[in-house]
């Protein structure tokens, strides 16, 4: 792959392109179903595309292909020049040459050629099984799930910084539905590790088979103003949502709920979210962005005020911010833009039980639908819940059929204390969440 990229710079230079990067990912991964004990589906992917930007007389031109041959690469060269043509004169700047962090742990798992495809069916087929056994009302598993990836990025632009890294991903998923009285729900789960011999198939089974089961009866309540725990999930969920306001990106665009914000409180003093491209288990963590510059650890959020927005090169020249190693493409195909690697948010003191114990009354929201129709600039959202309500700590209810109203502002506001029972959903990390008050709709 190497020689790829000398190919495609030795062919820009030639052709008096003076600024430019390329950016080559190479892929391969594996996923199985299971269904009913028996194997539903195995689908195994290879592919390689290679992408290059190229500044023709102060204009922007992109291309990508995944023919890497040297024809291939010489015509998306051509494409790219041609495609400057039809953009706007603009001040780019590509990434110089820098060190890469140090990680205190591989990017990559050592073993992952030498997993046999029997034993990434096993672990499917294992947590169907214990789904299944682990309550009498747990009735059927629509579908377990096992993937894996490995991935390698090449890159090198015309202020000769270079680098590459490989990363993996190993990942379990099932759906459960449980039934009693004539009343079915449904429970998920889903877990994402770095390295394989960390995938636990006994902690997704129990926490799918246990959420369709504490479901089950579930009505709606009377309407009430009451306070609100997001399990932690949902609440990586939302903030997953939320993250689109943190990006410079979309500040430039004046499509940033959090615009103005900056060094300001936009939130409860016991929320701190960080960009944290060094965790073990983040699907985001890497030494650099997708246009070289090194990535960092940094807050967005601490204690409340909003310490950063997340830029890519060009919304930082534009914004006059620094570039915080936040240059994303969400595929070879597309151009870089802001975006995150880790999102987390930092843990409390307080499990789940204690959380649930801290007001007199208290909504657990387990599962919440429509997050991700929060409006993006106004922060006015409605969403439809499911979950358990507890009055002095006690279990009372699950509950479903109900909405949740309000402002971002508000609630992130009304934030009174942050628990210690940390979920990962891919690249976002969080907690689960007391507010101290929602709206909630009904009966």
């Amino acid at each position: 792959m190497v020689k790829l990229i000398e190919k495609a710079a030795n062919l820009l230079r030639k052709q008096s392109v003076e600024l430019f990067d390329i950016f080559l990912v190479e892929s391969r991964g594996t996923a199985v179903e299971v269904k009913k004990g028996s194997v539903e589906k195995i689908r195994r992917s290879q592919k390689v595309g290679l992408a290059i930007r190229a500044v023709v007389e102060g204009r922007l031109g992109f291309a990508y292909t995944n023919d890497v041959s040297e024809e291939g690469i010489r015509i998306a060269i051509e494409c790219a020049k041609e495609n400057a043509l039809y953009t706007s004169q603009d001040e780019y700047t590509f990434s110089m040459p820098q060190q890469a962090p140090d990680f205190d742990f591989p990017l990559a798992d050592s073993a992952y050629n030498e997993i046999p495809i029997t034993r990434k069916i096993e672990l499917a087929a294992e947590v169907e099984e214990r789904v299944l056994n682990y309550d009498p009302r747990v009735k059927r598993v629509r579908k377990a799930s096992y993937a894996d990836a490995l991935s390698t990025v090449f890159y090198y632009n015309s202020n000769d910084h270079s680098f590459t890294y490989t990363t993996t991903n190993f990942s379990l998923s099932v759906l459960a539905a449980a039934e009693e009285n004539g009343d079915s729900q449904i429970g998920w789960d889903y877990q994402s590790k770095r390295f394989f011999s960390e995938l636990n198939p006994v902690e997704v089974a129990v926490n799918a088979a246990d959420g369709a089961v504490e479901l089950l009866g579930a009505r709606p309540i009377t309407s009430m103003k009451v306070p609100v725990i997001f399990k932690n999930a949902v609440f990586a969920e939302l903030i997953e949502t939320l993250s689109a306001g943190f990006l410079g990106t979309n500040v430039l665009r004046k499509k940033s709920l959090f615009a103005e914000k900056l060094g300001h409180e936009i939130a409860s003093s016991a929320l701190s979210i960080y960009d944290d491209p060094f965790q073990r288990e983040g699907t985001g963590s890497a030494p650099f962005d997708d246009e070289g510059v090194a990535t960092r650890k940094k807050a967005v959020v601490e204690r409340g005020v909003l310490k950063n927005f997340l830029t890519d090169l060009y919304s930082a020249k534009k914004l006059g911010l620094p570039a915080t190693g936040n240059g994303m493409r969400s595929s070879v195909g597309a151009l870089p833009t802001s975006g995150i690697t880790n999102l987390v948010v930092e843990r409390g003191a307080l499990g789940l039980e204690e959380l649930v114990k801290t007001p007199e009354k208290v909504l657990v929201v387990t599962d919440a639908m429509g997050i991700h129709t929060i409006n993006p600039i106004s922060g006015e959202f409605s969403i439809g819940i499911s979950g358990v309500f507890f009055k002095d700590g006690n279990r009372v209810t699950p509950v479903t059929g109900m909405t949740v109203a309000g402002n971002v502002n508000e609630l992130l506001k009304g934030i009174t204390q942050v628990g210690a029972d940390l979920k990962w959903l891919g690249n976002v990390c969080s907690p689960s969440v007391l507010i101290k008050e929602l709206t909630v709709s009904g009966e």
